[in-house]
């Protein structure tokens, strides 16, 4: 999902004057939507997953499929939006005139994978966080071969139209709830279940007990439906029924982090982590944890909180009740990390770097 939308901003923010975006995707799709309402031109082509062996002997098709519109296309160079489907460019890219190849990595990844996915046939590498780009450090000329781009996010879409107020009747929550909001995939390695443990935690604070309100918004992916279905269970054992809400994912996610007073994101791995400056965009502080490209996103203490990558809630627990405890804590937290995503996340600064170097892998082809 933040991949998808991190193609989307990207391919819509580029200078036309500059650069002329073709994205290659599946025929069919809520991206392929959004691409076409963007302007975006689509040209539909499914790959299948390199690793699959089901999609071994159509391989050579898909290949010249997409050197074929390469080709038609003037390509100029080629841009993956993850690694999956670099074995296919590199490969195309020597049937259409050898164009650049450019990567994007936007979760960790082992040695076994960056060999298994071709990863070194690529002429650059753009990594999301530090964290993602010291799994390269296996290449002794990684320096040269990776760069670094943090995601950005559109300021113009991450402005509701509601009050927190007007986004919270919505929901039938009033204004002394002390709402927590959880965005994305419903997964083990999202884990929304610390979350529902540190929400057992403080429904054990009288403070607390009739205020705090968890909305766990995403939808399990097709393996992740029994982690989903365990989740329910703790909220009926834990007595949560009345403070945790799931909400399946919509794309009108603005007014949800609207009627948030923090974002929660407590991966166990994560190469960056969208919707902290999503919510941050927002003016809504996030506690995240020590994982990954997380750190890189929260200046803790004063964006948000940072908890240990091991925490079993009971840390998170106490950064929430801090949270709540001080009065303005949270809007002088969300109003820095607004500061903070506008000066260091914004898609324009985002596509400016990503043309800079596409500017640099052209003039030196």
């Amino acid at each position: 999902m933040g991949a998808r939308r991190s193609l989307l901003q990207l391919a819509a923010n580029l200078d036309p004057a500059r650069y002329r975006p073709v994205v290659i995707t599946k025929p069919k799709g809520d991206l392929v939507d959004a691409l076409k309402e963007a302007g975006v031109a689509v040209r539909p082509l499914f790959m299948g997953e390199w690793r699959k062996g089901r999609y071994l002997l159509s391989r050579p098709l898909k290949i010249a499929a997409i050197a074929r519109i390469a080709r038609e296309e003037g390509a100029a160079l080629i841009h993956c939006n993850e690694f999956h489907s670099n074995p296919y460019a590199v490969r195309a890219a020597r049937r259409a005139g050898n164009p650049p190849v450019v990567t994007h990595m936007r979760l960790t990844i082992t040695a076994r994978q960056i060999h298994n996915y071709d990863l070194r046939r690529a002429d650059r590498v753009l990594c999301v966080s530090q964290a993602a780009a010291r799994d390269f450090e296996v290449w002794s000329d990684w320096r040269e071969r990776v760069e670094v781009v943090y995601n950005g996010v559109d300021l113009r879409e991450f402005k509701s139209s509601l009050s927190r107020q007007e986004a919270r009747n919505r929901l039938g929550l009033g204004a002394s709830h002390f709402v927590v909001g959880q965005f994305g995939l419903i997964s083990p390695r999202k884990r929304p279940h610390l979350l529902l443990n540190a929400a057992a935690i403080l429904r054990e604070d009288a403070s607390l007990r009739d205020r705090l309100r968890v909305l766990l918004v995403g939808s399990p992916g097709r393996s992740d439906t029994e982690y989903a279905r365990e989740l329910h269970e703790i909220v009926a054992r834990e007595g949560l029924l009345d403070m945790v809400r799931f909400i399946p994912f919509t794309p009108g996610v603005v007014d949800l982090y609207r009627a948030c007073d923090v974002n929660a994101l407590l991966s166990s791995e994560e190469g960056f982590g969208r919707t902290i400056i999503e919510a941050g965009a927002l003016g809504i502080p996030s506690v995240g944890s020590r994982i990954g490209g997380i750190p890189e996103l929260i200046e803790d203490g004063q964006t948000g909180f940072l908890v240990a990558g091991e925490d079993d809630g009971a840390e998170l627990a106490e950064r929430l009740r801090a949270l709540d405890a001080v009065p303005g804590l949270c809007q002088e937290m969300g109003r820095t990390a607004r500061t903070h995503v506008e000066t260091h996340f914004s898609i324009q600064n985002h596509a400016q770097k990503i043309m800079e170097i596409y500017d640099r892998l052209l003039q030196s082809t």
